[in-house]
C-alpha cells in the first residue's frame, strides 16, 4: 500500500466542505432571486446629518399647549371715577382665553377693589366673587366653561371688565 500523506488527505476534505457551503449558499440565493450588493455608506455622525427641508407654504400644525395664566392689574387711581372713560379701570379691559385657563387679578392699588362675576345694572350672577381685594393683594379663577363672562367692582361699579372663554 502507498503511503497515504495526512495533510494532503486534510487539505481535501477542507477543500470539499467548503465546496458544499458555497454550492448550498447558492442554492438559496437561487431561491431568493440571486445576491444583492450593496456599497457600503460612510458613517455620518448625527451632527452631520442633512437638516430636514422645510415647506414654507405648509401650514403649521396647531401646538398644544397646557393651561395658562392671564394676568389683570387693578391700576393705581381706579377707586376715583375717570378709568372708565378709557376703558382702563381693570387692565387689560378685556382678555381672551381658552377653557382651563386661569385670570389673576392683581391689586395694584391703594385701595380695596372686587372682582365680581356680572355687571352693575343688574347685579352679581354669582360665577365668581372675590370679595375684597386688599391693596398688594390679588384674586384667581379658573374657567371651565366657555362664555362671556363680564365682572365688575363692587365698591366702584365704574370698573368693569370681561373674559371671553372659548
Amino acid at each position: 500500500m502507498a503511503t497515504v500523506d495526512k495533510a494532503a488527505i486534510a487539505w481535501s476534505i477542507a477543500i470539499v466542505a467548503a465546496g458544499t457551503a458555497f454550492a448550498g449558499y447558492g442554492s438559496q440565493l437561487q431561491e431568493s432571486g440571486g445576491p444583492t450588493f450593496m456599497a457600503p455608506s460612510p458613517m455620518v455622525p448625527p451632527a452631520m446629518e442633512e437638516p430636514k427641508k422645510v415647506d414654507p407654504f405648509a401650514e403649521e400644525a396647531p401646538k398644544v399647549m397646557g393651561p395658562k395664566t392671564v394676568e389683570v392689574s387693578m391700576p393705581v387711581g381706579t377707586s376715583t371715577p375717570g378709568c372708565e372713560v378709557t376703558n382702563e379701570c381693570y387692565l387689560p379691559a378685556s382678555v381672551s382665553i381658552s377653557v382651563g385657563d386661569t385670570v389673576v387679578w392683581n391689586n395694584v392699588d391703594t385701595a380695596a377693589h372686587t372682582v365680581t362675576s356680572g355687571n352693575p345694572s343688574d347685579g352679581p350672577d354669582g360665577v365668581f366673587d372675590s370679595s375684597l381685594v386688599m391693596a398688594g393683594k390679588s384674586f384667581e379663577f379658573t374657567f371651565n366653561e366657555a362664555g362671556s363672562y363680564e365682572y365688575f367692582c363692587m365698591v366702584h361699579p365704574w370698573m368693569i371688565g370681561t373674559v371671553q372663554v372659548s
